[in-house]
């Protein structure tokens, strides 16, 4: 298997795993959100204390790494607090067209081609379609929400080509980020949020979601990065708010309303161009 198949599989399976928050989040809705995020994250730095000395390479990496994770989903869970959330969800599935967009800025090697703009043209349309299937109108009152939904789909695309950027780092540095992050968490619990009572129902969502989207998808996200091209990687990220929304169907007993599965097609289409990127050249768009 070549490096582009296997970047393809890891991306497929992060994707896998970050889809399953949205419904394992659900079960977690009477927690604090940061004590969540410091024991998830807690839990997906534990495979990086077998190899210690490579969980902080080097300061610059080890920064980036670390405020990537924490400062995303700070300003996501933030986010919550202040709009609607399928306004926030909107927005903050941004991320994946602007890591398309931005490939350019960093890696100047990098071109964008005519199938690119229509794959991240679809999926706006497939989000706007999750909206104003609702009914939803953006109000003024929400702005506050929506700017930190914004800086949220900015800052994962940041931080992913950035990381991309530097020199190489042994993947047990994200051990390293998550236990930074987990730190981090923890601070902003204890100054920001309530005393926690742990049921024994919360351990097991926990437990998922610790080694799942908070720990093995950190990992498969960043050896696809690695290994392949970060545009396909973006636009098969456009493929998370549809296997996130199956799983609510599915798990979660939530309705599949008609605008929904039109906004799944339209995402699902914007997602399959970048696809293209695996044709020959020459029936590629130009």
């Amino acid at each position: 298997m070549n490096l582009q198949k296997q970047s393809l599989l890891l991306g497929l399976v992060t994707i896998f795993f970050w889809a399953s928050l949205a419904t394992l989040a659900k079960r977690l809705v009477h927690l604090p959100p940061f004590f969540i995020l410091a024991v998830c994250f807690f839990m997906g730095s534990l495979p990086g204390f077998l190899k210690p000395k490579q969980m902080f390479p080097n300061v610059k990496t080890t920064l980036l790494g670390i405020s990537g994770y924490f400062f995303y989903h700070f300003f996501l869970f933030y986010s919550f607090r202040f709009a609607p959330a399928i306004e926030v969800n909107l927005i903050n599935y941004l991320w994946p067209i602007l890591l398309v967009l931005f490939t350019p800025l960093f890696f100047k090697q990098s071109k964008l081609k005519r199938h690119h703009f229509v794959g991240g043209v679809l999926a706006i349309i497939g989000c706007f379609f999750l909206v104003m299937g609702e009914g939803i109108e953006f109000k003024t009152q929400h702005l506050k929400g929506y700017m930190l939904a914004f800086a949220a789909a900015l800052t994962w695309p940041i931080y992913s080509l950035g990381k991309k950027k530097l020199p190489e780092v042994s993947v047990w540095a994200i051990s390293g980020f998550c236990f930074g992050a987990s730190l981090l968490a923890f601070m902003t619990h204890l100054l920001l949020e309530p005393h926690v009572v742990i049921l024994s129902e919360y351990f097991f969502p926990l437990l998922l979601l610790g080694l799942g989207p908070f720990g093995l998808a950190f990992y498969t996200w960043d050896l696809a990065l690695k290994k392949g091209d970060a545009r396909l990687i973006g636009a098969l990220s456009y493929l998370t708010p549809v296997l996130s929304t199956l799983g609510l169907v599915i798990f979660s007993q939530e309705e599949l309303q008609g605008p929904t599965l039109m906004a799944m097609i339209f995402i699902v289409g914007g997602a399959s161009t970048g696809l293209l990127d695996f044709l020959p050249q020459k029936v590629l768009l130009k």
